[in-house]
């Protein structure tokens, strides 16, 4: 077919471009909507700016910059919304990590029983307000109290740290850079104090952020009342919600296998953590308490609680009882070694028996890996980054991985 032939019978594209006319007309729009919304900006918020974008550009969505500009904006008023509403939805995330967490359970006490799910969660709820419950009416005091006894006793403590500084020997040679020895003990003693101080001080102001936050009392009670609500219904449907969640994300070859695969993953993680982190805390805690040592069950749950980091929270633990037993035992030596014992012990039990038995689904990451995902979250996001560092990690790879043997798959069809 000669070129003109074919010229002319190419199919014509829909035409897109804008007359100067047109984008003269655009640009006073856009410069007289800027100038309405600094004159309405004691009225505006982030969802009339997108409803209003969206009526603005909503016509010209078949040039591609609209188009990006259209999703940017949703994605911004997505994220706006999400941290608008994160005290909101922040127990129920909870309570759908837990229905998470345990639908593997219901499912295997349906298949192999023939329990139905409705009984198993009904069971598995149950158990999870007892358990709070528990923690929040008997270790939760008691550990409000030790802690705040160790606060007292750092703030009496500054006494003889005083003294000590006073005759140390770091700082005969302080005077003849042109400093007042006396101003700097002075000075130093004084910011320690405050900072002890402040620290004592934001326990009750911690619990009465909490209470702020969650508004009145009714409040509270009603969202108490709620969630265990929530969760029996959550994991009774769990199937169900988890289907219509896995249809929100792209597709990869047209399958969404990379999803149910990093869901394993991260939840044979997760379970195994859990229950590693409740078996340590629990026997750092009883052995302590039975060698009578100062701060048993806070070094107890602070152990515990911190074994959620891999590798590095058992450093911290060590760091945080020698710390401990130093300034508090009595005598220190013996504290010391009985502390530094029992926290080998519950590390040595943990590579040797727990992690092998309960750990058996591997996260599959290079223990290199894992050190440099728990930095860089920490970075960026804090004790949270610490805590999600690992799975998320092992989500990404496993996108990662089955993006890359989709890539391959398609190059191997090409070339074939």
């Amino acid at each position: 077919m000669p070129p003109e032939k074919a010229e002319i019978n190419r199919p014509s594209l829909p035409e897109t471009r804008l007359t100067a006319l047109q984008t003269t007309l655009l640009a006073g729009g856009v410069v007289l909507f800027i100038a309405l919304l600094y004159e309405m900006r004691d009225f505006v918020s982030p969802p009339v700016i997108g409803v209003a974008g969206s009526v603005l550009l909503w016509p010209l969505r078949k040039l591609a910059p609209v188009r990006g500009l259209l999703i940017a904006g949703g994605v911004m008023l997505l994220i706006w919304a999400l941290a608008e509403l994160a005290g909101i939805l922040l127990p129920f995330v909870v309570v759908y990590l837990f229905a998470y967490l345990f639908d593997p359970l219901a499912s295997r006490a349906r298949e192999r029983y023939g329990i139905a799910r409705g009984v198993t969660s009904i069971a598995v709820t149950a158990l999870l307000v007892g358990i709070f419950a528990a923690f929040i009416f008997l270790l939760v005091p008691s550990l409000i109290s030790q802690f705040e006894v160790l606060v007292r006793r750092l703030v009496d403590g500054m006494g003889g740290f005083r003294q000590w500084l006073q005759s140390a020997a770091l700082l005969d040679n302080i005077e003849s850079v042109g400093l007042d020895r006396q101003q700097v003990v002075n000075d130093l003693t004084r910011y320690l104090q405050e900072r002890a101080t402040g620290l004592a001080a934001s326990i009750p102001n911690f619990l009465q952020h909490i209470m702020s936050s969650l508004g009145t009392v009714l409040g509270t009670v009603a969202i108490v009342a709620v969630l265990p609500v929530v969760h029996y219904y959550v994991l009774k449907d769990y199937p169900h919600i988890k289907r219509r969640l896995v249809e929100l994300f792209p597709t990869f070859g047209g399958r969404r296998d990379y999803l149910f695969e990093a869901s394993g993953i991260v939840g044979n993680y997760l379970r195994g953590q859990l229950l590693i982190s409740a078996i340590a805390g629990f026997n750092v805690s009883v052995l302590l308490i039975l060698l009578d040592v100062p701060f048993a069950l806070l070094i107890g749950i602070i152990g515990g609680l911190l074994n959620l980091i891999p590798n590095v929270g058992i450093i911290i633990t060590n760091v945080i009882g020698i710390f401990i037993a130093l300034v508090f035992g009595d005598p220190w030596y013996l504290d010391l070694i009985k502390i530094v014992s029992v926290l080998l012990g519950q590390s040595l039990l943990e590579q040797a028996v727990l992690t092998p038995n309960i750990m058996s689904h591997k996260v599959g990451l290079h223990p290199a890996l894992i050190i440099i995902s728990l930095f860089v979250f920490g970075h960026f996001m804090g004790a949270i980054g610490l805590l999600i560092a690992v799975p998320v990690t092992a989500l990404i790879m496993t996108v990662y991985k089955t993006y890359r043997d989709s890539i391959a798959f398609e190059l191997s069809d090409d070339d074939a």
